[in-house]
């Protein structure tokens, strides 16, 4: 029977990750009370295979094994087999992810673990072969051996399985600390000094292969230098954003960055394209380029905009997940190139050019093959190659328009539909961002288009849904969906002044506090309460690829608290943060995200408050005002609308002018009314401090 016969309950999924595991052998189903009941009446293990769609090594397995029917019999005769979609269920992703790391110290997807019919993990690891091989056992061997011991042995199983549900439970609990002093001035000096022992000075970035970008921490590392001027500090984050934007982590003719550099030189990458990667680096490089106003930073953040803008849009304005690492089975074939292909393309001299640039060789640098990338800055080959910055940047220009014309043409890796509201509120919250900062329009309608669709079909005042795929709002939102898309409506709102993004971010905020906030531990957990489909109730304080969700909560209430004059924000959020003192000072790596809600929270944290006068120069105003790195910030202009508002009492035009008010604790400096003094504050670096 060929594998097209089969078809199973994925089938009426909107995950693109589980519907490409509909037509397995696998009598697959997807979590939820049917599988359970299933393994309960049945006294069966549970098989879990977590993965998510752009996943190589999830579709090496899926081949070798889920579509193979000697190792799907296996499967339906002894296990309920259960798919997850690790996007439409990071609750479940955290908690065996984190059995899996207690039980073989690694961890990955595809993650496979096995259960007891009450979801509790007793045996776990990532990817099986299908045949014995480097050292690991065959899938099948796996498979057979647990069927065997779950039969004769069960109540040894259910005694390792219980055990293992403590140390479960153990990581999950908060500890509550009383009295707790907090410095940010010493732990973001401590932090720096652990971020600057990991870094390649060669290379750029943190630790060795494979690397990924800890965007968090090189956000922060431009935070200490704002505060302290250090030197090494702006050092670190432009040579890791110069050489990023340099490599073959970079997609040099689409734009928009790949997953994680397999080798220290950022040249070889994990092909896949992820929407949150692409959203943290593009708010990276503006922020540096608001910093340092280094022009190069400005064109790469535009040009993930525009891969964004034009690869993972959806119809409705929400943007979609990942991009896949695979096309035609093959991992990166869309993006490489031979020397003769792009001779084939590209005029003699134009080729001589862009392969000089792009390090393109004979012999290629991977697989045979090109992976574009730079070892010289622009300067440096402007200067080799005898032409004006501007005549190789328009040579390269249109060289890379006839490439990606001809690349269009390719087979595409797969795009996963599917949008979440956390990562679609991380991508808005750039573009705002950038609308600030870069002056573009454009990015500040598509970041709209997505917040009003999101606020439209996943949130309906009440409750909010984590994933829209298929025309369909689904699951419960889990607090990652609630913080990002508070801080997402903010920065939004500090983009146009319409005060009801502050009313929205309010409710969010509340609706937030009631379902995560633990008052009597002080602290946040990730998914609602009382859920029976969960062994622990997870928390989420760690950065990883994403910052925490806890972290994200605490920046966005903080920045609540800042715009509204509204204390119980700033309350809540402190007395969490004095439960994370421990983790900031001992691991602060994994801690970037709050030890920058830490410095919104203590460093200069200020309120700059515009009020519009009779001159018409508000649009100049703000121009002055967003050009200008000052991180800590929030700004208000004062509207018809959000007059009432305690940020604004007390605060009025001098002699009917335009004025801006810099505010700190409440207390404000002398109000200034000339942008051109402004300017010059800012301009000779002097400290704008009440």
């Amino acid at each position: 029977m060929s594998q097209s016969s089969f078809s199973n309950r994925l089938a009426l999924e909107t995950s693109p990750y589980l519907l490409q595991h509909a037509k397995n052998p696998v009598d697959w189903f997807p979590w939820g009370e049917e599988a359970i009941k299933r393994a309960k009446r049945e006294n069966k293990p549970i098989f879990l295979s977590i993965g998510y769609s752009a996943c190589h090594w999830c579709h090496v397995m899926e081949k070798e094994s889920f579509e193979d029917e000697a190792t799907a019999k296996i499967l339906n005769d002894s296990f309920v087999s259960i798919k997850v979609d690790r996007e439409e269920r990071p609750d479940l992703d955290n908690i065996y992810m984190n059995a899996v790391q207690i039980m073989t110290h690694r961890g990955g997807w595809p993650m496979t673990v096995f259960l007891t019919p009450d979801l509790e993990p007793f045996y776990g690891g990532t990817y099986f072969p299908p045949e014995d091989k480097m050292g690991m056992p065959s899938f099948k061997k796996i498979l057979l051996g647990i069927a065997n011991t779950w039969k004769n042995r069960e109540g040894e199983v259910k005694k390792s399985a219980a055990e293992l549900l403590t140390a479960l439970k153990e990581i999950n609990q908060p500890t509550t600390r009383n009295g707790v002093s907090l410095s940010f001035r010493a732990l973001t000096e401590a932090a720096f000094h652990k971020i600057k022992s990991s870094f390649d000075p060669i290379y750029g970035g943190l630790g060795q292969a494979p690397k990924f970008f800890h965007t968090t921490d090189f956000r922060l590392a431009l935070r200490h230098w704002k505060t302290t001027q250090e030197e090494e500090a702006i050092t670190l984050v432009n040579t890791t954003l110069q050489l990023w934007a340099q490599g073959g982590i970079y997609d040099h003719l689409g734009g928009g960055f790949h997953r994680y550099s397999t080798d220290e030189k950022w040249l070889v990458p994990h092909f896949e394209k992820m929407l949150y990667d692409n959203a943290l680096l593009s708010e990276l490089y503006v922020e540096a380029y608001q910093a340092t106003q280094y022009l190069p930073y400005a064109t790469t953040a535009r040009e993930i905009f525009d891969y964004v803008l034009r690869e993972l849009s959806s119809p409705e304005g929400l943007f979609y997940s990942t991009e896949d690492a695979d096309s035609e089975g093959v991992e990166g074939k869309f993006y490489v190139w031979t020397k003769k292909e792009i001779e084939e393309i590209l005029s003699p001299d134009v080729a001589v050019i862009f392969n000089k640039v792009y390090s393109v060789s004979k012999d290629g640098n991977w697989e045979h093959h090109n992976i574009l990338h730079r070892t010289q800055s622009f300067i440096e080959l402007s200067e080799e190659l005898g032409l004006s910055q501007t005549e190789l940047e328009e040579t390269l220009a249109v060289a890379k328009r006839k490439l990606l014309a001809i690349r269009k043409n390719r087979i595409r890796p797969a795009v996963d539909t599917k949008s979440l509201t956390s990562w679609n509120s991380m991508m808005i919250h750039s573009l705002g961002l950038a609308h600030q900062v870069l002056q573009e329009s454009s990015y500040l309608e598509a970041a709209q288009k997505a917040l009003n669709f999101l606020l439209a079909e996943n949130w309906n005042g009440k409750e909010l849904k984590h994933t829209y795929a298929r025309g369909q709002a689904k699951h419960n939102a889990f607090l990652e969906d609630y913080a990002c898309l508070t801080q997402a409506t903010l920065t939004l709102y500090e983009s146009t002044f319409d005060f009801k993004l502050i009313e929205t971010a309010k409710k969010l905020a509340e609706k937030m506090v009631e379902l995560f906030w633990d008052s009597s531990r002080r602290a946040f957990f990730f998914s609602e309460p009382n859920q029976s489909d969960l062994v622990v109730r997870p928390t989420d304080t760690y950065d990883g690829a994403v910052p925490s969700s806890t972290s994200l909560a605490l920046t966005a209430l903080i920045r609540l608290g800042k715009l509204t004059y509204e204390e119980k924000w700033i309350r809540l959020a402190e007395m969490a943060l004095e439960q994370y003192e421990h983790q900031m000072r001992t691991l602060p790596q994994a801690s970037g995200q709050m030890l920058i809600a830490l410095e919104l929270l203590q460093n200069r944290s200020q309120e700059w408050v515009l009020i519009p006068g009779n001159d018409e120069v508000v649009e100049e105003w703000l121009q002055a005002i967003r050009e200008s790195y000052y991180p800590n910030k929030s700004v208000s202009v004062r509207t018809d609308l959000n007059s009432k508002s305690l940020l604004f009492e007390g605060k009025v035009p001098v002699d009917g002018k335009t004025t801006l008010y810099i505010c700190e604790n409440k207390t404000c400096l002398a109000p200034i009314t000339d942008v051109m003094i402004f300017k010059k504050l800012v301009a000779t670096h002097t400290k704008l401090s009440a």
